[in-house]
């Protein structure tokens, strides 16, 4: 019983590495030229983690986030242009939320639904760079095809931001602790088959 739960906090402890070197290498690249490879690195070391990589090998978390990051760092260019699209998107959808008309109702939910596939693409691409070794022209092409056909791990990766964003909504400090293992655990397990196809 006691073995359990010290293999429990011990892998907590592991995620809560995972989140704060997501932070540091994401803002390495001042979010816009690093948030593919950050993201990547996300899955890729939660997936090693899960499978004892780190316990194998002898390698910190440390060690298996730069050796990750490092292998993804040529993607600075998508990186760019999903921070742009996101920033974009975000920030329309600020401005539409203060307007009162129905123009503006309109250009919400079509904004709404753009921020969504956004989100959805760059998480599928993540994950197809992560685990199918692709090159990132073939990840995005891939991951517009997967968000229409995998619709159940669609809807469940939009479960799952929904569940992130609600933490960082309601206490920033938890967000920033739990929201990148979250989502990067809850990508994993929502795309399981895919993963292992």
């Amino acid at each position: 019983m006691n073995s359990k739960i010290v293999i429990f906090f011990q892998y907590l402890y592991k995620y809560f590495l995972v989140s704060f070197y997501f932070w540091i290498y994401l803002l390495k690249g001042l979010v816009v030229y690093s948030l593919v490879p950050a993201i990547s690195s996300l899955f890729s070391v939660l997936r090693d983690i899960n499978m004892g990589v780190d316990d194998e090998t002898g390698k910190t978390v440390k060690q298996l986030y730069k050796q990750t990051f490092d292998k993804y760092k040529e993607s600075k260019l998508t990186s760019f242009i999903y921070t742009f699209i996101l920033i974009i998107l975000y920030t329309g959808l600020f401005f539409f939320n203060k307007q009162q008309s129905q123009f503006s109702l309109m250009l919400t939910i079509l904004f709404i639904y753009f921020l969504a596939m956004a989100l959805l693409m760059l998480t599928y691409s993540s994950v197809f760079l992560s685990f199918k070794n692709m090159k990132i022209k073939d990840a995005n092409m891939f991951a517009f095809v997967t968000i229409i056909k995998n619709i159940v791990g669609t809807v469940a990766i939009l479960v799952v931001v929904g569940v992130v964003y609600f933490i960082a909504d309601y206490n920033f400090l938890a967000f920033i602790i739990f929201g990148p293992f979250i989502y990067g655990l809850g990508v994993i397990f929502s795309l399981y088959k895919l993963i292992e196809e």
